[in-house]
């Protein structure tokens, strides 16, 4: 019975991972699709006179009330729901015929992106609070893995060419994994493996309510910890835009040569991830802080790091390549704990709230950052750019995750005494059904 269930618990989260991984390949590719569709159409069949990215900016509008949808209703058939209409949405991208057109379905693809808060809850429901940090890293290493692989195959997929077909595509995929979610997919009851309700039978039904919402915008370590992911974001934001300018521009490398040499940094992102929620977990089991510990080294070794990569003028040499990865390295440990620690400071039935308002923050990250950073190239050297930017962001994360030191064992505990008392409640209700019985 045991080996059925681990066997349908890692069926449900390879199909999950699926989902994630295609939809955020589709998400890399989308710009330059929308780029070529741009070039085929009239100025007049425009919406915008610019590309605006309609698919992160409706995913952000819609995060807060998707979460608030997943912790109120069964997660299995929402997240069903959002492969359907992300499938819908490559579809209809696929046969735009318009400007217009295309910009709506692709706004509608990112409605669909709103399930990744669902997807997130419903996956960590399967683990206790001390393997968490490292489901929830390989869940988001899928996002970096994605930019890997699309950076891999875009010069492969002749994209102005087929571009229709690569949608046709991505919309057959999609179709299929929401079929997948709705038939093979396990949806766990939530908090049935936080240490208070372990071997519980849960007989209550717990659901958000409005006293519930307003602790997800006043419980101080959660505010902190929205913040950090907002700020944390940036400077890779920033790094992955900045380093493929600075080694054209400052250093005249033809794009051709640019993928190799941008290797080492995905590939530290990649590693970085998994690396830190384990290490994350571990400190976790003897310090509720823990996972700030490692977070911190996000903060400390890359502007350390980054400043040695900057400073060598030879980068096809092994120091840049060396220097480069420690820095993506280490700047992605930081967030599988703190999306982590959202989940060690919430209730079970909130949780896709505080993880969707945790990605509306990633989100935004996504939508500022590179507008500024475009407008910041116009009065200062890409190098010194991008240095003083990351900087000064990982100068705030650490003013930001120094008070997160002070708060958060408190709201860990709190949240453990209300497990307690779950637990207690849960005991009772089983002891009097089974007195009922007999």
């Amino acid at each position: 019975m045991e080996k059925r269930t681990n066997r349908s618990r890692w069926g449900t989260v390879l199909i999950l991972s699926l989902f994630l991984l295609f939809s955020q390949v589709l998400g890399f590719f989308i710009e330059t699709i929308t780029t070529v569709v741009s070039e085929f159409t009239s100025i007049t069949d425009r919406w915008f006179d610019f590309i605006i990215p309609t698919d992160l900016i409706i995913m952000a509008l819609f995060l807060p009330a998707g979460g608030v949808l997943f912790d109120r209703n069964s997660r299995k058939p929402l997240i069903a729901l959002g492969g359907f209409v992300w499938g819908v949405s490559a579809l209809l991208m696929g046969i735009s015929l318009t400007f217009a057109t295309f910009n709506v379905s692709k706004g509608i693809y990112g409605l669909s992106r709103v399930s990744f808060c669902g997807i997130f809850a419903l996956t960590s429901d399967f683990y206790k609070p001390v393997n968490r940090g490292k489901i929830l890293s390989l869940l988001l290493m899928l996002h970096p893995l994605s930019i890997a692989i699309g950076t891999t195959f875009q010069d492969v997929i002749n994209l102005e060419l087929h571009w229709r077909e690569f949608l046709f595509l991505m919309g057959a995929v999609a179709l299929f994994i929401a079929l997948a979610v709705r038939l093979k997919v396990d949806e766990p009851k939530r908090g049935e493996k936080e240490p208070a309700l372990t071997d519980i039978p849960l007989k209550g039904a717990y659901r958000l309510d409005l006293e519930n919402i307003k602790l997800l915008l006043t419980r101080p370590s959660l505010v902190l910890l929205y913040f950090l992911i907002l700020f944390i974001a940036m400077p890779a934001i920033v790094l992955w835009k900045g380093i493929p300018i600075y080694l054209q521009d400052v250093h005249a490398l033809p794009r051709t040569e640019l993928f190799s040499l941008i290797i080492p940094g995905m590939l530290g992102i990649v590693l970085g991830y998994p690396v830190g929620g384990a290490l994350g977990d571990l400190l976790f089991r003897g310090n509720k802080t823990g996972r700030l510990v490692v977070s911190s080294l996000g903060f400390f070794v890359p502007p350390i790091s980054l400043l040695f990569t900057l400073r060598y003028t030879d980068v096809g040499g092994n120091p840049f390549l060396f220097w480069l990865l420690i820095t993506s390295f280490f700047l992605a440990l930081t967030l599988p704990n703190l999306f982590a620690s959202i989940m060690d400071v919430t209730l079970p039935e909130i949780r896709a709230s505080a993880l969707a308002i945790g990605l509306f923050a990633q989100t935004l990250s996504f939508l500022i950052t590179p507008p500024l950073f475009s407008y910041g190239q116009k009065f200062f050297p890409i190098a010194d750019l991008m240095l003083w930017i990351c900087s000064g962001l990982w100068v705030i994360c650490l003013f930001l995750l120094l008070g997160l030191f002070f708060v958060l064992h408190k709201d860990i505990e709190a949240l453990r005494r209300h497990m307690a008392y779950r637990g207690m409640v849960e005991t009772r209700l089983s002891g009097s059904e089974e007195k009922a019985q007999d």
